[in-house]
């Protein structure tokens, strides 16, 4: 069980297709400007890069987990003390993919590759899905599962099994033309798991649509929105511990749960 409440911010910036230097410099002038109490910062779906389904592109901009982008991420992570979870652009022996990460304030990473591809954009054709269960990470005494964007479109890759997780942090692309189902399926997963939900979306634009401000948010285990939207579109969300503990004794349906085995092919 949690013990302490953590602070969340997400950073839905406006990503530059392909350009990676200024990706990290936005980004880098935003962490300057965050409360100082904040624990964990959450940063968009490919945050480094932006989403691309072109080959020439992917090739130019993907790197491994010693590159420039995991490497700015280790030295931000440490010098504010702070955890910092997101995704970027990946290549590992020749494949390319949606890999997540959360790196701890101690420069320690936990990757993640995004198992459900958005065929519908042609992220299936260039990208290699992941094949193994999305890792649950220990954070200031919160237990915090990885998803990535289209992976909340599936409730039992996400399932909680007797509150084996707190928090469900999702990176995301996701268009506002579908803000309905991106926001109303983080609220499913909440109530779903009685579990906090972030969703930290890009701003901005892109080939596949507008991404607005205030399209990323946090909800509690009941699905209400706790979201704290700043002037620069940083949003902020308390995680409670002492609610979430006493929510699930008090309710708990988890108890009554069916049990299952998950098979990945």
């Amino acid at each position: 069980m949690p013990s302490r409440n953590i602070k969340i911010a997400m950073i839905p910036h406006d990503i530059k297709l392909g350009e990676v230097n200024k990706n990290l410099h936005e980004v880098a002038q935003r962490l300057k400007m965050l409360d100082k109490d904040t624990d964990l910062v959450v940063l968009p779906e490919m945050f480094n890069t932006g989403f691309t389904a072109e080959m020439p592109m992917l090739t130019k901009v993907a790197e491994p987990d010693d590159g420039m982008t995991i490497g700015t991420v280790r030295r931000w992570a440490m010098d504010y003390g702070i955890g910092i979870w997101g995704g970027f652009t990946s290549v590992i022996d020749g494949n390319y993919y949606n890999r997540g990460f959360m790196m701890d304030d101690a420069g320690n990473a936990t990757f993640y590759n995004k198992r459900h591809l958005f065929g519908y954009g042609g992220e299936s054709r260039l990208f290699t899905p992941g094949n193994e269960l999305a890792p649950i990470v220990p954070f200031r005494s919160w237990n915090l599962k990885m998803s990535i964007c289209y992976d909340i479109r599936f409730p039992i890759w996400n399932r909680s099994r007797a509150n084996d997780y707190d928090a469900l942090v999702v990176p995301a692309n996701w268009a506002h033309a579908r803000f309905f189902a991106w926001k109303h399926m983080l609220i499913a997963r909440a109530i779903e798991n009685q579990v906090y939900v972030i969703g930290c979306n890009r701003e901005g634009k892109d080939l596949y649509g507008d991404y607005l401000r205030g399209d990323s948010m946090a909800f509690n285990n009941w699905g209400d929105n706790i979201s704290d939207l700043r002037d620069d579109g940083t949003v902020y969300a308390v995680l409670n511990a002492e609610q979430l503990n006493r929510d699930r004794q008090k309710f708990a349906p988890w108890r009554d749960a069916d049990d299952y085995q998950l098979i990945i092919d």
